[in-house]
């Protein structure tokens, strides 16, 4: 028997010792049978081209090293007893990251490394405990899934009647009393924890309109996954909206359809904290020209957020490590490398990249491309019956191109080149951190979505075949772009076109 298949038979061993343990959500959180996540050397591998062997050394092993770094900051935060964890902007586990990305930088042999500390952070929606349950008939359940999603608000703990509303669509609200009831409704994911239909279809608005005192959103992964869906600049909440794992709201569901008269207990303890701080850190290595090339990655995350972003900030690691070793006459622009945070939280007009957009024209109008590391690997999963399953491919990405056509071209060229896989269409307007800045100056990105911003996004689901691939297209696109001259990478924006 080969190696390569004694490692499946391996894991599929191990799988079903443990099978017991998958049909018992109750205490654990997870998809509802384990999905066989293969290893590494087990995903198929695009082979590095005879006349792409400049970029053999870029190693995805590498960067799942530093991945595996930069995730045990967040664990660190979860085992010091954190419900909201993860490297969570303002928090000290927020400076960790920024400290060990400066350290990174300054082994690489990067110059004028420093860490821009940020003090005029808005407030920032931070719940500090919560507790949730279900009770019927003499059984009481903890739902160990609850999470309030961004700007929930609190409540003391309360007893409520749940009521089942489907969807949460206009239809499943008819004929429903739910003032000072708790709303539960069904999420399908779009595609994945990041959204879900009852965020996109208004649920959360209905029930509220309706005169709901909580509401619960089931995610619909199989399994009992852990999520915090949404971030940013959201207006709050008027009351609690936590989201649920699947097992966990089946739970209320078989109760609720067993006439057992369940009760749902709420207790959520949130705090607007001031005064925060939050960081970016710098390096520059000088080329032979004023011109440069950015590269930049955000650091927060939910959670351990292997794949977003710590994979992204590992592929910036390894693209600075890769160009240190050149001399500087060998880079014909200089490339300024920079982290990002307030990603997932407000960071308002003067922190993390809005600062950067507006403080940094001058940077920006000397800036030939703009490489955003942002969700850089996943793998490529399927819903199968009642179970995720894992598969032996890196997922596609969306993309995007901001630039002309020429750097259209390069960027394309380079995906076929390395066998990344992307959408058939590119995205009309970039998100991730590249939204910010994209119209500054010529940019792409690839930026993978499916299993994010929940307690899946580990680092067993970011393959090194995935991160390889793309931290040596990246480097390829770098490579191309320094043989074009700015303007002709550049789009005349309305304005500088003549009337």
């Amino acid at each position: 028997m080969c190696r390569s298949l004694k490692t499946v038979v391996a894991v599929l061993i191990a799988i079903v010792a443990c099978g017991s343990l998958a049909v018992h959500g109750q205490d654990r959180s997870g998809p509802a049978q384990p999905p066989l996540w293969l290893p590494d050397d087990e995903y198929l591998r695009w082979p590095l081209p005879p006349s792409e062997q400049a970029y053999a050394s870029l190693s995805g092993r590498r960067i799942k090293g530093y991945i595996n770094e930069i995730t045990a900051i967040s664990r660190r935060s979860r085992d010091d007893g954190n419900q909201y964890w993860g490297r969570i902007t303002g928090t000290a586990y927020d400076r960790m990251t920024a400290e060990w990305v400066a350290a990174q930088f300054r082994r690489i042999g990067l110059e004028q490394v420093r860490i821009q500390t940020f003090e005029t952070l808005p407030p920032q929606w931070f719940p500090t405990s919560w507790d949730v349950s279900v009770a019927g008939t003499g059984k009481t359940i903890a739902l160990k899934t609850a999470f309030p999603i961004y700007h929930s608000a609190g409540i003391a703990s309360t007893d409520l009647d749940p009521v089942w509303a489907g969807l949460g669509l206009p239809a499943d609200f008819l004929g429903r009393d739910v003032k000072g009831k708790a709303v539960v409704v069904y999420g399908i994911p779009t595609p994945g924890g990041r959204s879900d239909s009852a965020l996109s279809n208004g649920a959360v608005q209905r029930a509220e309109e309706a005169g709901a005192a909580a509401l619960f959103i089931i995610l619909g992964f199989p399994g009992n996954v852990t999520s915090q869906p949404t971030g940013g600049d959201r207006d709050p909440a008027r009351m609690p909206v936590m989201m649920l794992g699947s097992d966990d709201g089946a739970a209320i569901r078989d109760m609720i359809e067993k006439r057992q008269s369940p009760k749902l207990r709420i207790r959520l303890t949130v705090e607007m904290k001031s005064g925060l701080q939050t960081a970016s850190v710098w390096g520059v290595l000088p080329g032979a020209t004023d011109e440069n090339i950015v590269v930049m990655a955000h650091t927060d995350s939910f959670f351990e957020g292997a794949m977003d972003n710590a994979s992204g900030v590992g592929t910036m690691i390894e693209l600075a490590e890769h160009y240190a070793k050149l001399p500087n006459a060998q880079r014909r622009r200089t490339m300024t490398f920079f982290t990002s945070s307030a990603h997932h939280s407000p960071s308002g007009e003067e922190a993390g990249l809005r600062w950067i957009h507006n403080h940094m024209q001058s940077m920006f109008a000397k800036t030939a491309l703009i490489v955003n590391c942002e969700h850089t690997s996943q793998v490529q999963t399927y819903l199968v019956g009642n179970s995720l399953v894992g598969s032996n491919a890196v997922s596609a990405r969306r993309w995007f191109v901001g630039g002309s056509d020429r750097l259209k071209a390069i960027v394309a060229s380079s995906f076929k080149t390395f066998g990344i896989a992307i959408y058939s269409r590119p995205e009309t307007r970039p998100g991730g951190e590249l939204g910010v800045v994209y119209t500054d100056a010529p940019s792409f990105h690839i930026i993978d979505h499916a299993i994010y911003h929940t307690d899946l996004d580990r680092a067993e689901l970011v393959p090194e075949p995935g991160l390889e691939a793309a931290v040596r297209a990246f480097a390829k696109i770098i490579d191309e772009v320094n043989t074009v001259d700015m303007a002709a990478l550049r789009v005349a924006r309305v304005s500088d076109q003549p009337r």
